[in-house]
């Protein structure tokens, strides 16, 4: 249980990373931060349930600088959801020192051959006492850095609750309300459940200091299991509930305030209709200005459009597009892309023009980079091929 939650967690963290970090760069923070507390399981699963030499040897000691590096990230993506900006400044690097001496006092043992590494591990898995013995690095000693990982991460954690629990947006009604009050709540859940953790890993350190190892987990397996379970649900419900990884977004009245002159209803994006909750949503009115955008200048015809693209026109934060389209327009922009253009491509198809032109040269008119990907897009969106919507008109 405990190596199936951790590998979870470490996937999960994963996909956070791959796939959310263009959209939203604050998710880079969280993302990093769940990835390292994965690692941080499995070294912990490898030196007290495992039996594995290569995988113990893999894992002890060589992440130990980046467990000092949870707290600071998990600071960055609470101020940067707040400030909805990921912006680093000079002086936030000075969270990372602490992580650098550690990195410094464990050169010595990176460069010691992996057999020697294997011998270590296999003392430890015969005799977990020898986890007191079996140092990484030559500046701290092994209990001060169990120590020192925990006390860090528990400081930050706070002080990072304590800045999510006093938030509160300086403009009112600049900030979805639906939005806050799932990210509001998902981030007490999360920091109550991580605090707790910490507690619970806070006694099994300060019991490895006074006892021997295999005295202080040998009695812990359910905090283990139960710590394990928890997080792994926290990690979890980011995919079931994406719209958390929007965070805060702030609404700046007056972004892209340019109106074109020209008015035009051709291929313009059908709008869902606003959910009763989202009525007072300060983003309705960007809603709207993209709209006029994609049906002004088309922008989608270009085969190369992105929603950085988007971003640019629109002079708005990449992720406030994101959330918009997710919310407000109930799809992605992938999809919605793809649905202007055949959009485009089924005008074509039913003006006299259709008669003169190649279905691969209307698919490329309307935005796409080659006869297969407009095929199957056509495909899918009208349930038949160009040729038979042709054939139909």
């Amino acid at each position: 249980m405990f190596l199936f939650n951790a590998l979870l967690s470490l996937f999960i963290s994963l996909i956070l990373l791959i796939f959310n970090w263009k959209e939203n760069k604050n998710t880079i923070y969280l993302g990093l931060f769940l990835f390292i507390m994965s690692l941080y399981s499995l070294t912990h699963y490898a030196a007290v349930f495992g039996n594995s030499p290569i995988m113990l040897a893999f894992f002890y000691g060589h992440f130990a600088p980046f467990m000092l590096l949870a707290g600071p990230l998990l600071y960055f993506y609470v101020r940067g959801i707040i400030r909805d900006s990921y912006v680093l400044y000079t002086k936030d690097y000075w969270h990372f020192i602490p992580a650098i001496i550690v990195f410094i006092g464990n050169i010595p043992y990176y460069f010691t051959p992996f057999d020697v590494k294997i011998e270590f591990a296999k003392r430890i898995l015969a005799d977990m006492n020898q986890l007191k013995y079996i140092g990484v690095n030559f500046i701290f000693p092994i209990a001060v850095n169990y120590a020192m990982r925990v006390t860090s991460l528990m400081i930050y954690a706070l002080y990072s609750y304590y800045k999510v629990w006093k938030y509160k947006p300086k403009v009112k009604k600049s900030i979805p309300t639906q939005q806050y009050l799932l990210t509001y709540r998902w981030l007490n859940m999360f920091f109550i459940a991580l605090i707790i953790l910490l507690i619970a890993f806070g006694m099994i350190t300060a019991d490895f200091i006074e006892k021997t190892p295999k005295e202080t987990y040998g009695a812990l397996d359910l905090v283990h299991n139960l710590g394990g379970i928890m997080f792994l649900l926290l990690s979890a419900s980011l995919l079931v509930f994406p719209q958390i990884l929007y965070g805060f977004p702030i609404y700046q009245a007056g972004y892209s305030s340019e109106k074109n002159s020209r008015k035009t209803v051709a291929n313009k994006p059908v709008l869902p209709e606003i959910d009763e909750e989202e009525e007072d949503n300060p983003f309705i009115d960007l809603r709207d200005q993209i709209s006029e955008y994609l049906a002004n200048e088309k922008p989608y015809l270009n085969p190369d459009f992105s929603i950085g693209d988007l971003s640019v026109a629109m002079k708005v934060p990449q992720h406030h597009i994101s959330y918009c389209l997710r919310v407000l327009y109930k799809q992605s922009f992938p999809k919605l892309k793809t649905s202007l253009r055949i959009e485009h491509a089924k005008q074509i198809l039913l003006s006299e023009d259709a008669a003169h032109l190649s279905l691969e040269g209307i698919g490329q008119m309307s935005g796409f980079s080659s006869r297969s990907s407009f095929y199957s897009a056509f495909q899918n969106e009208v349930g038949c091929s160009p040729g038979e919507f042709l054939e139909r008109k």
